[in-house]
C-alpha cells in the first residue's frame, strides 16, 4: 500500500528504524531529493548499525551487499560483503527481493514490511522480521543505485505486530 512520505515516521516503533528513518529523512529535506550514499553519515544511528545493511545495484543489474552490520551477519551465518543475492538467498526468494529493491530504485521510494520469514535460522522456524529501505544515490550523484537498510528480526517484547507493506513514493 502507497502511503505519503510524510508518514513514514509515525509508522514505525522499532527505535533502530526511527534513527535510520530520521537520518535520510533530514538529508532528504535539506537536498529536495535522494540523498547519495557519501552524505549517509552512521554517527547518526550508531545504535541501529547491527542491523544495517547497504545494497548496490550492479552494472550487470545484480544486487551485491556493500555493508551488513554483526546482528545480521550472526543472523546469516557470514559476512555477506561483496556477495549477490543470489549467493545468500533461496532461488524462490530472490526474484521477490530484486523486485522488491528495483521498487525503492526505480521509482524511488522508502519501504516498510513487516513479516514472517523462515530463511535461514538454525530452526528454520518463522520469525517476524521487518525491514525499512531507502533509496540513495551513487557518488556523482547521477544515478540512485544503492539501498540502504534497517532490517530487525524478532521484536523484543510482546506479541508479534501484524503483517504490513507499506511503500512511501518520493515526490
Amino acid at each position: 500500500m502507497d502511503r505519503p512520505l510524510d508518514t513514514l515516521l509515525a509508522d514505525l516503533d522499532l527505535p533502530g528504524h526511527r534513527a535510520v528513518a530520521e537520518h535520510w529523512l533530514e538529508l532528504y529535506a535539506k537536498a529536495g531529493t535522494v540523498p547519495s550514499l557519501a552524505e549517509i553519515d552512521p554517527l547518526h544511528f550508531h545504535r541501529a548499525l547491527p542491523d544495517a545493511w547497504i545494497v548496490d545495484l550492479t552494472d550487470d543489474g545484480r544486487f551485491c551487499f556493500r555493508l551488513m552490520g554483526e546482528t545480521l551477519q550472526a543472523w546469516y551465518g557470514r559476512n555477506t560483503k561483496g556477495l549477490f543475492y543470489q549467493d545468500l538467498f533461496p532461488a524462490h526468494v530472490v526474484p521477490v527481493l530484486e523486485q522488491q529493491s528495483r521498487r525503492v530504485l526505480e521509482r524511488p521510494q522508502a519501504g516498510f514490511q513487516r513479516v514472517h520469514t523462515n530463511v535461514p535460522d538454525g530452526a528454520h522456524m518463522p520469525r517476524a522480521f521487518e525491514r525499512l529501505t531507502f533509496p540513495l544515490r551513487d557518488k556523482a550523484g547521477d544515478r540512485i543505485t544503492h539501498i540502504l537498510g534497517n532490517s530487525i528480526f524478532n521484536r523484543d517484547a510482546g506479541e508479534p505486530a501484524p503483517e504490513c507493506e507499506y511503500w512511501y513514493p518520493i515526490p
